[in-house]
C-alpha cells in the first residue's frame, strides 16, 4: 500500500550523504528514518525552548 505521507526532495553533498548512511546503518535505520528522527528531535528541542509550533495540517 503506497504511503500517503508527503514526499520531499533533498539535495545534499555526497560526503554528507555517505556519513548519514554510516550513522543510519549504525542505528539500524534507513537514511529516510534517520532523517525523520533527526527532524523530530530538532523540532522537539526547538519547541522546548520556544514553545509549541502551531501548524495547520492539510
Amino acid at each position: 500500500m503506497p504511503s500517503k505521507m508527503p514526499k520531499f526532495t533533498l539535495r545534499i553533498n555526497q560526503e554528507s550523504l555517505e556519513k548519514l548512511r554510516f550513522i543510519a546503518d549504525n542505528n539500524f535505520r534507513t537514511v529516510n528514518k534517520e532523517l525523520e528522527m533527526l527532524i523530530k528531535t530538532h523540532i522537539s528541542t526547538y519547541e522546548k525552548e520556544h514553545g509549541p509550533i502551531k501548524v495547520e495540517v492539510l
